[in-house]
């Protein structure tokens, strides 16, 4: 097992797992809760190895939910009863991607080349992430924050669609937490204005 310092954020490698000390940022997450009026909680397994932080901020009905472990990326969840079969999934394009294109697959663009080199878009209404992305803070802010991923779908278990929201384990600064927080918000907002979600 090693340790590599990095300030107050550092790396444990344990047979060739690594994890991220989550526990140093509980103080950005609290003031985020402050900022937001969430509520926020820090748990730690039984033997301390591990630890999870969830914040849990209301916006106009909906739950926004963090989360972030020491071995798993930054994830926000928001859950929503829409009015119509929808789903999506923005993801950041990897090498497989260029390969593909370059055989003749097809991938729904937006007409910002910017975007569109980055990310692929997957859906059956690519019409609705069209006019998803067309708002310039939502689609800047994945750009600048270099999101992973947007997955919207049905979950089963809760019945009603999940929007996941991926991030890496990097996220220690107050600016880009803001500014997260402020692109699910105006998620919410566009699909309200697209009519998609049911009150």
């Amino acid at each position: 097992m090693s340790k590599e310092k990095n300030s107050d954020f550092y790396e444990t490698h344990i047979k060739g797992q690594v994890y991220k000390n989550v526990l140093s940022k509980r103080d950005l997450w609290e003031e985020l809760a402050k900022i937001y009026k969430g509520s926020f909680k820090a748990l730690t397994t039984v033997s301390g190895d591990t630890a999870t932080l969830t914040l849990e901020i209301q916006y106009k009905n909906h739950t926004v939910i963090f989360k972030e472990t020491d071995t798993m990326p930054l994830k926000v969840e928001v859950y929503f009863n829409l009015t119509m079969e929808y789903e999506f999934n923005i993801y950041l394009k990897d090498w497989t991607d260029k390969i593909s294109s370059f055989f003749g697959t097809k991938f729904t663009k937006i007409g910002y080349i910017e975007f569109d080199v980055k990310y692929g878009i997957q859906s059956r209404k690519s019409e609705l992430v069209i006019e998803l992305l067309t708002d310039n803070f939502i689609r800047e802010n994945i750009l600048r924050n270099d999101l992973y991923s947007l997955i919207l779908n049905y979950d089963t278990k809760n019945k009603a669609h999940k929007l996941l929201t991926v991030k890496d384990r990097n996220t220690k600064d107050l600016k880009v937490m803001t500014e997260l927080v402020d692109l699910e918000f105006h998620i919410i907002d566009s699909f309200m204005q697209q009519g998609l979600i049911q009150n």
